[in-house]
């Protein structure tokens, strides 16, 4: 066994812990006990809270949820924790168990620096790279945005291509370490928008590799190695089967599966809403301008991210002084219309900010198409400039027509401009590849100045001819902008002469701000072309190059994320306010992210009052915490008495103020037929868009118009807020002050369960949709006609002495007492799913079926007992056992790998040029 030399390790450790510094000071105050403002994980935990609280109280996973739309699959809402998974540790380990975001900024960097290494670039180089890579504007955007998992996927994105190249260039064992651990961890992320856009990448590179490798009659060799790097993905797969399939399964049922109906809510037929995936206006509503794309070289191309010009202090004391008029008109616009003049002037409807990549980055990268010749540059450029395409969405809609058309999946993702990420991978990659080819062949490329002279003037010409002239090769107004100055002008058209002075003046203003930001590039280019020139004559060595270019570049980035995450102090206050960073709060903040409101406690006392046994309950886990904590938060006595109450109860809310879509407040405190998910079930969103959707404005306006008394006349009325079991109603009243929260009980909601008596066959969608319009539903129900071979009668009648309750409640199981003297057809208040769901009758297994189009419905049999619904998806089991076997596998793989190369019998293959 030869002697271990830890010398070897120094210059990939000193990186690793510069990762770690750079990282700890950029998001410092978590250091210091805060947490980041997430808008996003502040959604989450409103989605999540069910499922969190079940975990932690009874050390079991939740499969189902009650909290949102009625009730749906957890999966997307907090993956599946499976025992024996390795993929927790090796997340935290990635992440060098830093405190959140600390972990994964330095994830980031850590992922793209083992991508550079696996291409056998040096230690000093690929640091460089990964700064480029982990401080994109866009990652740090998401970060700031909640956008957790997608930002876990990115880091582990470049590592896992860099195995798959490890693996197709010769060098097996480790390619196929790389592969599992960070393919499986970027699986384990579960962001599979980020996974499907890197298989672009993944097939660029698999295309190019196999022409070079038949060019060298090494054909055989080739698909060897993809035989490996198929078995080594089959690994990563594993552990994260049971979330991929439940995902595949759920998929089925969610927005992004087809629809059966072919009509809209008024009953006109719409063939068009009869597709595959999503609706292409949603596939593109968020697409990357054209001229946006300017923005990978100069962040304020189009502006940065969405806001009020006059929401900035320093911009509202500058412009007061300097262009007076334009300053009130500004003003005026915000007060007297919601249409505010945007600092984002692209076409998007909003935006948190730009794609940045870093202007250094980019100029870096241009030159490597004059210098490096690797079949790198032709894959990453390909896939580069597809993806910057398809980015465009509808503003190249011919081609993205052509994927969602015919590209499988491709229309099951929104945003298109996500895209992007790959050009956020690619550009780094490519400058790189450059600093890598100027240290090594510094005599070459001096020898070829001129190319470098004219790529370089090149690249620097472009920018100066954006100043000198920017209105030849951008617009400053937007399209949304340009219709309102317009219709100003058709509204008063004595003001005209006033109003297109100020359109004037706006687009005055943004060149001024574009030309700023052309200045600001240029001087980080100079800085820039000032190192590549001492070094090419030999005046600086390759560590002082790197280390110049590396400040450049951190510099450059650096300022432009602390537009979208910065450490700013809230003024005048001490530091110890719980508010004393902007973006940051106390960690006990964070974890209870919504106070109840004054509605939410009086349906608290309501179901106290019809509930001894939940009040005892309460009272007692009351005790318990004050046993632990003697001055327990408000915020933790809420958490307890709202938790307990959802779990102790199965009454459900219907809040009319909120959007039934955007509301996962209302789900923290209560089971709610709203919520907040971008993957609800399909017939669930139809239901909203034909019929629910409806009520809930119909409410909302009787509060407003009427109050109470005129939202309660509406009650008998509301169908299918009724069946869904909609107990409280939540709405606003005006009064003198402004409008006051207020609620009243619906004696009309049905209940958890009930027996009918008439049956409505419908034959198609469309049919039992519309039916729900003027159905009375506690006494009829609509079922489609699939379902009459379980009918062995035609009529049900329901006795007065028949009776279906709830008697226990929980994610994964429904109880039911019953009593019917003779058969009874009931309705389940519950979503039907088909995949997973069994209800039992007395212990025996009997089929339901699916009623009112969403709920559930059963012919009880003769007699009393007891009917258990139990959610037990046969893919979670197969998930439970495949993650503990390849856990073992990875494991031992891991052990394997590093036995080898302590022992200096590792993999000894070189890169097949």
């Amino acid at each position: 066994m030869s002697q271990f030399n830890f010398k070897k390790l120094i210059p990939y450790l000193l990186p690793i812990i510069l990762f770690a510094a750079i990282a700890m000071i950029y998001f410092y105050p978590a250091l210091l006990g805060y947490k980041l403002k997430q808008t996003d994980i502040k959604q989450h935990k409103g989605m999540a809270h069910e499922i969190v609280s079940h975990r932690d109280k009874f050390d079991e996973e939740p499969l189902w949820i009650g909290n949102m739309f009625a009730g749906m699959p957890s999966y997307q809402v907090s993956k599946v924790k499976y025992s024996g998974s390795v993929m927790p540790f090796l997340t935290d380990l990635t992440q060098l168990w830093l405190p959140h975001p600390i972990g994964i900024l330095f994830a980031y960097m850590l992922g793209f620096f083992i991508f550079s290494l696996a291409l056998r670039i040096d230690p000093l180089t690929s640091l460089i790279g990964a700064i480029a890579y982990g401080f994109s504007s866009y990652f740090i955007i998401i970060i700031e945005a909640g956008h957790n998992t997608k930002a876990l996927a990115l880091a582990y994105l470049p590592p896992m291509i860099g195995g798959i190249i490890t693996i197709l260039r010769g060098r097996l064992l480790i390619g196929a370490l790389l592969t599992v651990i960070f393919l499986g961890l970027e699986l384990y992320a579960n962001h599979l928008q980020i996974t499907y856009y890197s298989i672009i990448i993944i097939l660029a590179i698999g295309i190019v590799e196999l022409i070079h490798q038949i060019k060298k009659s090494n054909t055989l060799e080739f698909f060897k190695r993809v035989g490996i790097l198929l078995a080594a993905v089959l690994i990563a797969v594993l552990p994260n089967i049971g979330n991929l399939i439940t995902t595949y399964e759920y998929s089925k049922a969610s927005t992004r599966s087809p629809s059966e109906l072919t009509i809209t809510s008024d009953g006109q037929s719409n063939e068009k809403i009869k597709s595959t995936g999503l609706d292409k206006d949603y596939i593109t509503r968020w697409s990357y301008g054209i001229e946006e794309t300017a923005t990978l070289i100069l962040p304020n191309a189009k502006g940065g991210g969405s806001g009020a010009i006059i929401g900035d202090q320093k911009e509202v004391e500058r412009l007061r002084k300097e262009n007076p008029q334009f300053f009130n008109f500004l003003v005026k616009q915000y007060q007297e219309s919601q249409n505010i003049i945007n600092t984002y002037w692209g076409n998007q409807p909003f935006t948190s900010g730009s794609v940045y990549l870093g202007i250094i980055v980019c100029f870096l990268a241009f030159l490597s198409f004059f210098f490096v010749k690797d079949r790198l540059i032709l894959a990453f450029a390909a896939a580069s400039i597809l993806t910057l395409f398809l980015s465009w969405g509808k503003n190249l809609m011919w081609l993205t027509d052509f994927f969602i058309d015919y590209i499988p999946l491709y229309n099951k993702f929104r945003a298109v401009s996500m895209i992007l990420i790959v050009l956020e991978f690619t550009i780094p990659v490519f400058a790189i590849l450059f600093i890598s080819k100027l240290i090594k062949s510094r005599e070459a490329i001096l020898k070829e100045r001129k190319r470098l002279l004219i790529a370089s003037g090149s690249f620097i010409g472009v920018l100066l001819l954006f100043w000198i002239t920017p209105s030849s090769f951008f617009s400053f107004i937007s399209d949304k902008e340009q219709s309102l100055f317009n219709s100003m002008i058709q509204n008063n058209p004595s003001a005209s002469n006033y109003i297109n002075s100020n359109l004037i003046l706006l687009e005055q203003y943004r060149v001024e701000v574009f030309q700023a930001d052309v200045i600001r590039g240029l001087q980080f280019i100079i800085g820039a072309v000032l190192l590549l020139g001492l070094f090419l004559v030999g005046k600086i060595k390759k560590t002082l190059l790197l280390a110049g270019l590396g400040i450049l570049i951190l510099a450059d980035l650096w300022s432009v994320d602390k537009k979208y995450i910065n450490n700013e102090t809230t003024p005048n206050t001490s530091k110890t306010a719980n508010n004393r960073f902007v973006m940051y709060q106390k960690s006990l903040q964070k974890k209870a992210p919504y106070d109840a409101s004054q509605v939410d406690q009086a349906i608290l006392a309501r179901e106290l009052q019809e509930n001894p046994e939940l009040a005892a309950t309460i009272q007692s886990e009351l005790t318990k915490l004050k046993n632990t904590n003697p001055r327990p938060s408000a915020a933790e006595v809420q958490d307890i008495q709202f938790m307990e109450l959802m779990r102790g109860t199965h009454y459900r809310v219907l809040n009319s103020i909120k959007k039934m879509d955007e509301d996962a407040e209302t789900a923290y405190f209560h089971k709610t037929l709203g919520g907040y998910h971008g993957a609800k079930m399909k017939k669930y969103q139809e239901l909203i868009d034909f019929e629910l959707g409806e009520e809930h404005f119909q409410l909302r306006q009787a509060f407003l118009q009427g109050g109470n008394e005129m939202a309660k006349s509406l009650l008998p009325s509301m169908n299918v807020t009724n069946m869904l079991n909609a107990k409280y109603i939540i709405g606003a009243v005006n009064l003198k002050g402004g409008q006051s929260l207020t609620f009243i009980e619906n004696p009309y909601a049905l209940g958890n369960a009930w027996f009918v008596n008439e049956i409505e066959w419908v034959d198609s969608a469309n049919d039992e949709i519309m039916a729900l319009k003027d159905l009375n539903s506690r006494d009829k129900v609509v079922i489609r006609s699939d379902y009459q071979k379980q009918f062995d009668q035609a009529d049900f009648n329901r006795s007065a002495n028949s009776s279906i309750q709830l008697t226990s409640y929980s994610p994964n199981e429904l109880r039911y007492r019953f009593n019917a003297p003779q058969d009874q057809l009931a309705v389940f208040s519950e979503i039907y799913y088909e995949s997973g769901w069994n209800a039992y009758v007395n212990g025996e297994k009997l089929p339901y079926f699916k009623a009112n189009y969403i709920l559930r419905g059963m012919i009880v049999p003769k007699g009393e007992g007891e009917i258990v619904f139990k959610f037990e998806p046969i893919t979670v089991e197969v998930g439970e056992k495949l993650t503990w076997a390849s856990s073992i596998i990875i494991l031992l793989l891991i052990a394997g790998v590093l036995y080898r190369s302590f022992n200096n019998k590792g993999n000894q293959e070189e890169i097949s040029q």
